[in-house]
């Protein structure tokens, strides 16, 4: 990859392109390495769909800090789906190779968060992990009848 320049720049998530990552998230990459330069961080937008849940997937070499904006989410961790939830101000963490899965609990509103990585590119180093798939949507079904508003 040729070196890119860095430069301060300001960057209105409207002016970015959004895309679907391989998790199947809605991604707005911000702050990356092709539009202004960074070399070792990335930040961008995170959309979902009242309801929708990301393939499981974890990044290889990217450490991730989310901070959600609106509305209310359960990220599954690890091989057991361990529900974390997070709502607007609240941030969390999750370390590089720990498969996880972002869910938005609410069936009616959008969530949107905030996602910064490690990775400059900003989705360079997931990797998809399908044998836990299959499992999700019994837990976040079960999750749903426990707290049906995600209140």
């Amino acid at each position: 990859m040729k070196s890119a320049v860095k430069h301060v720049r300001v960057i209105k998530p409207s002016d970015a392109a959004e895309t679907i990552g391989r998790q199947r998230q809605r991604l707005i990459p911000c702050v990356t390495t092709e539009t202004c330069g960074a070399t070792g961080i990335s930040a961008g937008m995170v959309n979902m769909t009242p309801g929708a849940m990301s393939k499981a997937h974890y990044h290889a070499h990217s450490e991730i800090v989310v901070v959600c904006l609106r509305g209310r989410a359960a990220t599954l961790i690890g091989p057991e789906l361990t529900p974390y939830f997070h709502g607007p101000g609240e941030f969390i963490y999750i370390p590089d190779g720990v498969v996880h899965v972002a869910v938005n609990l609410d069936e009616t509103e959008d969530l949107v968060a905030v996602e910064m990585r490690t990775d400059p590119l900003f989705n360079d180093d997931v990797v998809l992990t399908p044998e836990y798939d299959a499992l999700v949507p019994e837990v976040v079904a079960r999750l749903r009848r426990r707290d049906p508003v995600g209140s």
